[in-house]
């Protein structure tokens, strides 16, 4: 990670930062609350909606540095297009991808000795055919976000009969708890933990929640369970989701740039660490 700076231009100058977004996420806190953040301090913004621009392949974006979000094909292409192109990016295209794949993330936190609850993934008439399976379980597409698609099932007659749109699905022991999800939030060396309702009920159906939760202490184990979820993918802004397991928290997911709802200061703590990230690059040119 880099060094937190200020956010205040270096030297006088301001940083031409770009904010690359997918248009489903600009009536959201984020990244616009960074975005104001920035423009506050000083420094030329430019904002692209992905779902809405073409760039030329090999051409520079003349900017300092690009803060993203968003998981899209467009969104992926133009971040990739940019880190090609020699732009400096917070988080980088790999680490998206490495996240936006379910499977995968859950795979590398496993190797990682990270605590997760157990998981399958295949076919669901497959997964149905395995002796192991412990129920409840939540099945989710290998990729999706904002809890949608998500389905609890609780016996291996239900899931066999389960009409699943995807070729493979993720299944995970379902622990509910208290109905309580904890939420992780990081950016650069800053961690906030929020106690947010589940977005599946009591009775195993999806729901929207409008709260931002409860923020609580972080203590250390948490704070080390962050960032060790961060180093496995490389990102620099990213969400940890995590439910109640029997011996402490279980890891169900890592989100890169998520809605940092109920995180009190992150705009300007996200402002940190893009300016950090580029005024350390602009000083070593």
């Amino acid at each position: 990670m880099p060094p937190r700076i200020s956010r205040e231009p270096t030297g006088g100058s301001a940083l031409r930062i770009g904010v690359l977004v997918e248009d489903r996420y600009l009536a959201q806190r984020e990244p616009a609350g960074t975005v104001d953040v920035l423009r506050a301090a000083g420094h030329d913004v430019d904002v692209v909606v992905a779902d809405r621009q073409a760039a030329a392949l090999g051409a520079s974006a003349g900017v300092d540095v690009l803060l993203g979000r968003g998981r899209s094909a467009a969104f992926v292409s133009l971040l990739s297009a940019a880190e090609a192109a020699g732009v400096a990016v917070v988080n980088s295209a790999a680490a998206i991808a490495a996240v936006a794949n379910k499977a995968g993330m859950g795979a590398a936190l496993a190797a990682a000795g990270i605590p997760v609850p157990r998981t399958w993934v295949g076919p669901v008439e497959a997964l149905a055919a395995r002796s192991d399976l412990s129920f409840p379980l939540v099945l989710k597409p290998v990729y999706g976000d904002n809890a949608r698609g998500l389905v609890v099932v609780h016996s291996r007659a239900q899931l066999a009969g389960l009409w699943w749109p995807e070729p493979v699905a993720l299944a995970q022991s379902y622990h509910r708890g208290t109905g309580l999800d904890l939420k992780l939030y990081v950016a650069g060396d800053r961690v906030w933990a929020v106690r947010r309702p589940s977005p599946i009920d009591a009775a195993g159906r999806t729901r929207q929640i409008a709260t931002s939760g409860d923020a609580i202490p972080v203590t250390p184990a948490l704070a080390e369970l962050a960032r060790r979820c961060g180093e496995v993918f490389g990102l620099r802004l990213y969400g940890v989701d995590c439910v109640a397991g029997p011996s402490g928290p279980l890891v169900i997911e890592v989100n890169d740039y998520p809605t940092y709802r109920g995180a009190p200061g992150a705009s300007e703590a996200i402002a940190d660490v893009v300016t950090g990230f580029a005024s350390s690059l602009v000083g070593a040119a």
